[in-house]
């Protein structure tokens, strides 16, 4: 083992990637290193000597077998950045408040089911990743973070999400990830839901889902707002933009079928394709005018979709800027056997149904009950 450490004046290094069962002890003596990284190695525990390396900023025991983290690991004063993602930790001690210069802490895909009071003592903490954890309630000790600037929370199972909180007073948050493989929805806080399907940052939708709620309160609360037409002022119309292949038309009109029979509720929205397109028009300014003002864009994938030069070079380039930057909902809808799920583009949205089960190959009883999940789906988000 000797031969994998350096001299004892090195300040950072990389024992990545060596099989490593435990941490050499030799690593100790190096007491002016300032950066480990240990990761994707077979490192089960981390051993209370760790804490002789008083200089210490960054260490990564990411992708390992670490199944405790104890408090013991806690006695790093100059540690800033900590990277236990992809082990098989259960808890996280209350000592981590002990670690009062960490200013990035990574623990996604772990097995924690609940974060101690004490992490609001990690005053200095800038990022912070949870994601794929057994945490079901949104850590409320995390809104006393005030210099947290960017928050992963993806693939959780969130019962509860305080947009409201969570926009007044984490002031300096810049960036919040939530996007998630989420099936259903039945015990998923409805807000975090609507966040898991934005691919990168999702700060712009929070804010509007914040707004939207403030704006329902204050026209609930608002006795003197009887005027219909204001009130129409205020609600605008949502845009679904459908994306389709005319080799697919006949899914087309199912959809369209299906949309219609939500029109007549409570809400407000307007459908396009590019049927709306009447003879005369400029037809491509037409479908950029839609791409632009559309809210929601329901896609009918197929082979025939994915092998369109139009869609994939007109339609589908500005859905997935908007899906990034303007928190565009994208609401796959998978009709025929397909390269869905190896699409570079695609396949981390989450499509209205199971990709493996097409609408082709479903009964007639299941293609309606999967085109009214799609109608609940689209409900949701307006």
């Amino acid at each position: 083992m000797t031969n994998l450490i350096p001299s004892s004046n090195v300040s950072k290094l990389d024992l990545s990637n060596k099989g490593l069962k435990r941490i050499p002890a030799e690593i100790f003596e190096l007491t002016n290193l300032s950066s480990l990284n240990l990761s994707n190695n077979k490192i089960s525990s981390i051993p209370i000597e760790i804490n002789e390396l008083r200089r210490l900023k960054k260490l990564d025991v990411s992708n390992n077998k670490i199944t405790n983290f104890y408090s013991k690991n806690c006695q790093l004063p100059k540690l800033e950045v900590l990277n236990l993602n992809n082990n098989f930790i259960k808890t996280i001690p209350i000592q981590i408040g002990y670690l009062s210069s960490l200013k990035i802490l990574s623990i996604a895909n772990n097995k924690i089911s609940h974060l101690p009071n004490e992490i609001i003592h990690l005053k200095q903490l800038r990022k912070l990743n949870i994601s794929k954890n057994l945490i079901e309630d949104f850590p409320s000790v995390l809104l006393e973070l005030k210099e947290l600037k960017f928050l992963w929370l993806n693939n959780l199972k969130l019962k509860t999400l305080p947009t409201e909180l969570i926009i007044s007073k984490l002031k300096q948050l810049t960036a919040l990830y939530c996007f998630s493989q989420i099936y259903s929805n039945e015990f998923i806080d409805d807000k975090y839901y609507q966040l898991s399907k934005i691919k990168g940052n999702s700060i712009p939708e929070l804010i509007k889902l914040t707004s939207q709620d403030r704006l329902k309160k204050k026209l609930k609360n608002n006795s003197f707002i009887s005027n219909i037409e204001n009130q129409k002022e205020i609600v605008k119309k949502k845009k679904i933009f459908i994306s389709y292949s005319h080799q697919d038309t006949n899914w087309l009109k199912e959809v369209q079928l299906n949309l219609k029979v939500l029109s007549f509720g409570d809400k407000d929205f307007e459908v396009w394709d590019d049927t709306k397109i009447h003879a005369g028009n400029k037809w491509k300014k037409e479908i950029e005018k839609a791409l632009i003002e559309c809210g929601i864009a329901i896609l009918i994938i197929s082979t025939h979709f994915l092998a369109s030069d139009f869609i994939q070079n007109n339609e589908l380039p500005p859905l997935l800027k908007k899906a990034q930057d303007d928190g565009t909902v994208i609401l796959p809808l998978i009709v025929g056997h397909c390269r869905f799920t190896k699409d570079k583009n695609l396949k981390d949205f989450q499509a209205v149904n199971n990709p493996s089960q097409p609408l082709i190959s479903c009964t007639k009883g299941e293609i309606q009950k999967i085109l009214v999940k799609l109608t609940e789906d689209v409900e949701r988000e307006l």
